[in-house]
C-alpha cells in the first residue's frame, strides 16, 4: 500500500514537471517526450499493483 501511495505522489510530481517542460521546450522536444514516457512507465507499474 505504501508503494502505491508513493508511486501516485511521484506520478503527480512528474506530471507537474511535464507541464512546465512542455511550456518551456514544446510538445515535441526530447525532454517532454522522455518525461511523458517515464510517466507512462510509472502508470503501467501502478496498474500492475492495483
Amino acid at each position: 500500500m505504501i508503494l502505491k501511495e508513493a508511486l501516485i505522489v511521484e506520478i503527480e510530481k512528474e506530471r507537474k514537471f511535464l507541464i512546465q517542460t512542455t511550456f518551456k521546450d514544446g510538445f515535441t522536444s526530447s525532454n517532454t517526450v522522455e518525461i511523458s514516457q517515464f510517466i507512462d512507465d510509472m502508470l503501467n507499474e501502478l496498474e500492475k499493483i492495483k
